[in-house]
């Protein structure tokens, strides 16, 4: 007899009786072949059972100066994927010389494709980023997504003397390091 488990949030209850069961998986945007484990024996004290099912898209996020194909590409900015509420996960994947920075294994569907959150943790030093969960959904296998890091702003940097008020010093450096 099959038993439909419904998941949400990446938990769901069944009332099971203790049998060997054959494991198969309907999930939206990944590969449902790649349910793991295959099966599964149900046994009397043991109430959790983890499974993985993988996914095969690749979200490209090409990062510029601009946001556009066209822009100066940005190297070393560094992403994570997190979930909506901002929680990481995975390893940090850095743009290269191309300002490219790739997600792999990320679930796409032609129709309602399930959201992919990711946030961006750093930039090059030079350029200011959004550091706030963003999101996107795939509806191919495979996207681009254009991220602007415009140039930090032109500050204006002013040193006096402390002990003349507004006396200007006249020559000096001053280091900002970050």
């Amino acid at each position: 007899m099959a038993k439909i488990i419904t998941i949400k949030n990446g938990t769901g209850t069944a009332e099971l009786i203790n049998d060997s069961y054959s494991v198969s998986a309907d999930v939206l945007g990944y590969d449902n072949t790649s349910i793991l484990p295959t099966n599964v024996d149900i046994i009397s004290g043991t109430d959790n059972y983890n499974f993985t099912v993988a996914a095969t898209g690749a979200l490209t996020l090409h990062v510029t100066d601009s946001g556009t194909s066209e822009g100066t590409p940005i190297v070393g900015a560094t992403f994570i994927r997190t979930d909506s509420t901002g929680n990481e996960y995975g390893a940090v994947i850095i743009t290269d010389s191309n300002g490219d920075a790739v997600f792999n294994n990320v679930p796409y569907a032609d129709a309602n494709a399930p959201i992919i959150y990711f946030k961006q943790t750093a930039s090059d030093g030079d350029h200011e980023f959004d550091g706030s969960v963003q999101n996107t959904s795939l509806t191919t296998s495979s996207e681009t997504n254009q991220i602007q890091n415009p140039v930090g702003a032109l500050r204006t940097i002013n040193l006096t003397d402390a002990n003349y008020a507004n006396l200007p010093i006249e020559s000096a450096s001053i280091t900002l390091t970050n």
